[in-house]
């Protein structure tokens, strides 16, 4: 489904992307960061007839898959299927490049949902909210070297005591188990994280006494993290400390696995049509 219209953006397009899109937090030095960051970070555009940048599609790497992480179609290409044709490339992009699959972050009752089926993305895990709250400013610096990547691994293995070796109150959604680890991924100013690996939101002064140094050394002013939207206790406690709620309604992440078998019979079919 992808033509000769789709191509990968480069930091030559910074001034035509920020035409299109308005993203919070997503200035010239990010965005050129992003750019130029090889394989962390894949934007990938459509021109229109006339040669000019139409449509944009962002996503990054999340452990061995890609985040979609949004479309941003301008008002001359909107109606004209950019946003589709954009999604299938990206598929076929994070396919040819290695990754495991894709994911996304679905709210189940928004139109936006559609999108997502016509991916043949399945929706995985809890029904969440995605909170976020800051780094302190005074905090520890990191202690070791900064990793180069925007992306990577938090707290691995299973400790023999303290709270990290009891239930996480979200089990990591991009594996579905190892209790105390969790993926995370620079997503602009916030290092984003893929579970919840203590037991409860009481703990999340010790989530970000552990987590803050790596933020803080990466540029990032938040920590987002998932909290399961049937937990009002939870919603309760983070509401009374300001932490911010960024999904408008519960989402669950939706993903599609290469190499599965139910993968390869879609990929037939696409390959057919």
């Amino acid at each position: 489904m992808t033509t000769d219209r789709v191509r990968r953006l480069t930091p030559a397009d910074t001034d035509e992307i920020l035409r299109i899109i308005d993203l919070e937090e997503l200035d010239a030095k990010t965005l050129a960061r992003e750019l130029a960051a090889g394989d962390d970070y894949l934007w990938l555009g459509l021109d229109t007839a006339e040669g000019r940048l139409g449509a944009v599609h962002r996503s990054m790497k999340w452990g061995e898959l890609l985040l979609l992480k949004g479309v941003f179609v301008a008002e001359s290409a909107r109606g004209s299927g950019a946003a589709l044709e954009l999604a299938f490339a990206l598929r076929d992009a994070a396919r040819r490049g290695g990754y495991a699959g894709l994911a996304v972050w679905v709210e189940p009752h928004k139109p936006e949902a559609g999108l997502a089926r016509m991916l043949r993305l399945r929706e995985t895990g809890p029904l969440i909210h995605r909170f976020e709250v800051s780094v302190p400013a005074d905090g520890p610096p990191i202690s070791g070297p900064v990793p180069d990547a925007a992306s990577g691994t938090l707290l691995p293995g299973s400790p023999e005591h303290g709270a990290y070796a009891l239930a996480p109150l979200v089990v990591d959604l991009l594996s579905g188990g190892a209790p105390a680890t969790v993926h995370w991924v620079l997503d602009r100013h916030r290092l984003v994280l893929s579970g919840f690996p203590l037991p409860s939101v009481v703990d999340l002064h010790r989530l970000i006494t552990d987590v803050g140094p790596l933020a803080k050394a990466k540029g990032a002013a938040f920590i987002e993290f998932p909290v399961p939207a049937a937990d009002i206790p939870s919603a309760l406690s983070l509401a009374a400390i300001k932490a911010r709620r960024l999904s408008r309604t519960p989402v669950r992440l939706g993903r599609l696995d290469f190499g599965t078998d139910r993968d390869a019979g879609r990929r037939d079919t696409d390959e057919a049509a």
